[in-house]
């Protein structure tokens, strides 16, 4: 345990802040880690609070779901205390909910002159083969991730007639070939997933058909290179509490066997321009960075590679 903390302080797992219109997203493929290395998973379990650890202890009847929540608490601990500059341990933070379930993370009371809790916001998504946890400064974010061959028993049309907006289920009868509709339903099922969990106030509050994801017909439906990604737009009825104008999404595949979707929120004080979506480095007229990397907590992080950007398919193309 002590080998694997002290690795913590590494500069290579260090991170600045998130800077302005800024979303950091750290994904962790389950494959990367060998089942052999006890060692490593033995850490992750120390790293847990005693109820993360009671939680996870009453899954012992499915060992796939046990390993996702073992690696998601994992995820998350490691990546904010990387904000920290290593004065932070993960295993010292700990966690509230608000009333509809978003968490919150309380940092530890450190008495250092030079250094101050981080104003983090951040979510959490994951299947078995792959966890994601987007992280900003101030501004609010949603993600949420689904397998790509995610299979639905249910008449899929009498399933988006009850969850989606009129609209959107009208676009998504459009598409003839079974495969592409699923695939369709999965790409916007992601989008209003991230939305919800931005806001944080539950479905309730956010009803899935009372808001309506669009297309738009002048852009690709695939870009192979994240610079070129653009953000998917949203009309929102009276019934959601919120401006159509206070949210960007971006839409991606981040695998091949993926799709995933952010929402983050516009922050008023915001001094870029709306529109589109920037990896560090873009010219600042972009208001949305987008950084993401492929991550083994406490032993690596690389870029992540062959993410591509995707926009909402026009079915009469397709």
């Amino acid at each position: 345990m002590r080998r694997r903390l002290a690795m913590w302080t590494a500069s290579h797992l260090m991170r600045p802040l998130p800077g302005p219109g800024e979303v950091h997203v750290w994904c962790l493929f389950p494959e990367d880690i060998t089942g052999e290395d006890t060692a490593l998973w033995k850490t992750y379990k120390e790293l847990l609070s005693p109820s993360e650890k009671t939680h996870i202890a009453q899954c012992s009847s499915n060992p796939k779901l046990q390993t996702e929540k073992l690696l998601a608490r994992t995820l998350v601990r490691t990546t904010l205390a990387r904000y920290a500059s290593g004065i932070v341990a993960p295993s010292s933070l700990r966690f509230t909910k608000n009333e509809f379930g978003k968490p919150n993370v309380i940092w530890p009371v450190k008495r250092l002159d030079k250094w101050r809790p981080p104003s983090l916001c951040f979510n959490l998504t994951h299947t078995q083969s792959l966890l994601m946890c987007a992280v900003t400064q101030k501004a609010e974010v949603g993600i949420d991730v689904e397998e790509r061959e995610r299979k639905f028993t249910r008449d899929l049309m009498a399933l988006a007639r009850r969850q989606l907006s009129p609209e959107e289920a009208d676009w998504l009868s459009q598409f003839t070939d079974p495969n592409e509709q699923r695939c369709q339903f999965i790409q916007l099922w992601t989008l209003k997933e991230a939305y919800v969990k931005a806001l944080g106030k539950g479905i309730s509050k956010a009803p899935l058909k009372e808001f309506t994801f669009t297309f738009n017909a002048s852009s690709p439906t695939v870009l192979r290179n994240l610079k070129q990604a653009v953000t998917i737009p949203i009309s929102l009825s009276r019934a959601v509490e919120n401006s159509d104008d206070a949210w960007q999404f971006l839409l991606l595949q981040p695998s091949a066997c993926h799709y995933a979707s952010i929402c983050t929120q516009i922050l008023p004080s915001s001094t870029f321009e709306q529109g589109s979506l920037q990896l560090e480095g873009w010219s600042d007229h972009n208001n949305l960075r987008v950084q993401i990397w492929r991550t083994v907590p406490l032993v690596r992080d690389e870029a992540l590679e062959g993410a591509v950007a995707l926009a909402l398919s026009d079915p009469l193309s397709s």
